[in-house]
This record gives structure tokens, C-alpha cells and sequence, in this order.
């Protein structure tokens, strides 16, 4: 019967069906010929045959691989929903290595952003050797391919050319995520940079969602997108809602038992109802500067070659970020004349400024603007603007100005400005920081300040 099979689809023709998107049943046998069928969360290709499964309960399985090598996989093609059998060779288990610790990132991001952490852990990972692989049906008449090596090429030629025309960094931030829709199709996207501390990252531009989210945190370390900025290896997960609901019912089980000790769960940032997630560090000359973002609310959207990428497209980002946000911090001449004075700010309504000392964060007529480094910033700029009725500013007398305590790196503060730029472009419509020139800006006020300090 074996001369009779069609001949083997290789891995690549199935890559989609390794995305984890529909769950794969694995099927077992003893040697006395008992099976088992048991259901993966990981499955991924390694090489051109060979796959790896992730081992966390597999207690019978073992057991049937010690005694029969042979096993059985099951896979569906999110896209058409065609299926593959697979079958396999147990080779061996890996307990670390680039294979492991790919896998490991992945399921350490689901058990933090549940909750999990240091609890949901991966025991090994199983590789198998494909033996065969077979479709079960016929495929459809508009057969799903993947896009050629040449139009992939073409595209990631597009995206540097458009990163390359860029010499500053606030305009930089926007067009790169903009470029990554219009030649990949990635509608929904935002960028996070480490604080000052290194302990959070922040939201410092992002693209498709229905509110901008800038300045928004994520703790370093915690959910999906903290796990990648301490790996520094990317996380893709093609069926959120499955991952999430799998580690929740773990999570049910050890707290109806009583465990102790578990994390909260962290919410996802971005789309309410994302369903493919695709993270990749953002790294320039062995310097971590922050992370990539992607999301989608089809199931599956991110597959393996949207991965690669994501991480070529990440690199020229972090090299571009690394030159202008250098570029940007160069020094500019003082500013030698004084703000003319706008009449219509006298007729205007005054405006509430509050400044906390405690964590400098800084409240416009009561509601929240942005705190840290940046509120310590703006309150500088404010005070400054009424006591000395200045409007233009410099990068260099910000940066050696001791009472604003800024970091030692310096780069670090256009990064500040334009974050700062961006919260009082979405919450004011009356204050607003605007460059006007390599290391210069403006602070444009049209209503009166009246400042108070907690």
C-alpha cells in the first residue's frame, strides 16, 4: 500500500497549517497497540522535515514515543480549511537551543499575559521526522499561495526606499508605520520605547486603531509584548483567543485547588478583538530600543514569512532610530529673541495647569496629559513661558538644565519631546510643540496658564 501513496507535500507547501490558528490532534500508539490523541498548543516547522511540538502534558504520549516511535498529525489550513496528515518519527527532545527557546518566548508571553508566569512552563520540546505528508481532499479550484520570492523582494526594497527619505525622527515614526501598511498590508500597528528607568516601555506612535494610545505602558517582563522586550526574540500568535482561553482554564483549575501566588492578568493593549499578534524587538548595535507591534482581528494573519519580515523591516527601523533620534539631539544656537505676545490669549478662557511632584505628572483643566521625564519637561517649559515670556526653545538648554534630572543617555530626550508632542496634539487643542529647526522648537500657547504645583 505504501507504493501507492501520492508523492510527499513538503513543510513549505503546508507552512500556514504550523501556525497554531486551528488545533492539531497528535496521535499515539503503545507497543501493546493502545492508542492515545492528544491536542497541541505549539506545533512549528524546524527544517525541511523535521517539526517540532511543544512537551508540556504529554505524559502518555511519552510514553507511547519510548515504546513506538511512530505518530500521527493532523493539521488544518486556516485558509482553506483543507487538512494534511502528517506522519512522523519521534526523534528526540530538546530541553534548550535556539528550537526550545524560540518556543519557550512564545508560551513564556501567553502564561505572563494570563497570569501565568513562572507557572505555565514548557517541559521540552518534542522534533519529529516527517515521514509523509498528504492532503485528505482535493484542494479548491482558487488554491491560497503564498506570495513569490520576488514580490516579496520588491517589497522590502519599497519599505527601505521610503524609510531612507526620512531625516527626522518625529516624521520618521509616522511614515515607517504607514510604509508597513501600504506594502504589507499591516493596518494596525504601534511602536514602544523603554522608559527612562528601563522597567516599561511606552507607546510613542501607532497606526489603525480607533484611539492613538500614545504614552500608553507596558511593564517590562509582563504579557506578550513585555516577555519580547526581555527575550529580544519575537513572539507571533496566530489564534489569541484560543491561547488565552487554554491558559485561563490552567489558571481556573489552579485556583479552584487553591495555588497561591499567581500574577494578575495583564490586558491586551491595542484591538479589542485581536486575534493574530505579531511582536519583534526593535535593535541597534546590540542596544535594545524598544518594540514592533503588529495585530490583526482574523485569526492567522501572521504567519511564519510575515515574521522574517517583521524582523528585517525591524532592523532598518532600529538603525534609522538610532541615527535620527543622534541627529535630532544635536545642538542648536540659543534662541536670542523674545515671544511676541498673541492677543487672542487674553481673551481666551485660562487654562488649569497641575504639576505633581511625586511622579511629575501634569493635569490640563483636570484631566491627565503625561508624567515622568516628559511632565518634568512641559512644566519647565510652562514655567519659563510665563516667567520669562519665552516661546522658543532649544534641545541643549533642555538637556543641561539640572532641575530637569534628565537621563544620562541623550538621545533619549527627543524621544521625550516627541511624546510630549503627540499627548498635547491629541488632548489640547491649544498648546502644541513645534519643531522649527535641527534641535529647536516652539511652544505655541493660546490661552493663558495659570500653573500649580502639588
Amino acid at each position: 500500500m505504501t507504493g501507492l501513496q501520492p508523492p510527499s507535500l513538503s513543510l513549505a507547501e503546508i507552512a500556514s497549517c504550523l501556525e497554531g490558528v486551528i488545533p492539531s490532534p497528535l496521535a499515539t500508539c503503545s507497543a501493546n497497540g493502545t492508542p492515545n490523541i492528544t491536542y497541541l498548543s505549539i506545533a512549528r516547522q524546524v527544517d525541511v522535515d523535521h517539526i517540532a511540538v511543544s512537551n508540556q502534558f504529554f505524559s502518555k504520549t511519552k510514553r507511547n514515543l519510548q515504546e513506538n516511535a511512530q505518530a500521527q498529525l493532523l493539521v488544518v489550513e486556516p485558509e482553506t480549511c483543507r487538512q494534511f496528515l502528517l506522519d512522523l518519527e519521534y526523534v528526540k527532545t530538546e530541553h534548550n537551543g535556539a528550537v526550545f527557546e524560540q518556543m519557550n518566548s512564545r508560551l513564556e508571553a501567553i502564561a505572563s499575559q494570563t497570569g501565568m508566569a513562572g507557572v505555565f512552563k514548557l517541559r521540552g520540546v518534542d522534533i519529529y521526522r516527517v515521514l509523509h505528508c498528504s492532503a485528505c481532499q482535493d484542494p479548491p479550484q482558487d488554491d491560497w499561495s503564498q506570495p513569490s520570492s520576488a514580490e516579496l523582494l520588491h517589497a522590502l526594497e519599497t519599505l527601505t526606499e521610503q524609510l531612507a527619505t526620512c531625516s527626522d525622527f518625529d516624521a520618521f515614526l509616522t511614515i515607517c508605520l504607514e510604509s508597513l501598511f501600504t506594502v504589507f498590508g499591516y493596518e494596525h500597528s504601534f511602536l514602544l520605547v523603554p522608559d527612562e528607568d528601563g522597567k516599561k516601555l511606552f507607546t510613542l506612535v501607532s497606526r489603525g486603531f480607533p484611539a492613538a494610545g500614545i504614552g500608553s505602558e507596558v511593564t517590562i517582563g509582563e504579557g506578550i509584548i513585555g516577555v519580547v522586550a526581555t527575550s529580544r526574540s519575537p513572539v507571533r500568535i496566530g489564534n489569541m483567543t484560543r491561547e488565552i482561553t487554554y491558559s485561563r482554564a490552567v489558571r481556573s483549575g489552579m485556583e479552584h485547588s487553591g495555588a497561591a501566588g499567581l500574577a494578575r492578568e495583564i490586558p491586551l493593549p491595542g484591538l479589542t478583538d485581536v486575534q493574530s499578534q505579531l511582536a519583534v524587538p526593535l535593535l541597534a548595535h546590540n542596544q535594545f530600543l524598544g518594540v514592533l507591534c503588529l495585530q490583526s482581528p482574523l485569526p492567522g494573519r501572521f504567519t511564519a514569512i510575515d515574521e522574517k519580515l517583521a524582523l528585517v523591516a525591524g532592523r532598518h527601523i532600529a538603525a534609522a532610530m538610532a541615527i535620527l533620534r543622534h541627529d535630532g539631539a544635536q545642538d542648536a544656537p540659543a534662541p536670542t529673541t523674545a515671544a511676541v505676545p498673541d492677543p487672542s490669549v487674553r481673551e481666551a478662557r485660562p487654562c488649569a495647569v497641575r504639576h505633581y511632584d511625586s511622579d511629575d505628572s501634569v493635569f490640563i483643566d483636570g484631566a491627565y496629559l503625561v508624567k515622568g521625564v516628559s511632565g518634568r519637561i512641559f512644566w519647565k517649559l510652562a514655567q519659563m513661558h510665563l516667567e520669562e515670556g519665552r516661546a522658543e526653545f532649544t534641545n541643549k538648554e533642555i538637556r543641561l538644565d539640572p532641575a530637569l534630572r534628565l537621563p544620562d543617555i541623550k538621545d533619549n530626550l527627543e524621544t521625550r519631546l516627541i511624546l510630549l508632542r503627540r499627548r498635547l496634539e491629541e488632548h489640547c487643542d491649544f498648546l502644541r510643540i513645534a519643531p522649527t529647526g535641527r534641535g529647536r522648537f516652539r511652544l505655541e500657547v493660546r490661552r493663558k496658564l495659570l500653573l500649580e504645583a502639588r
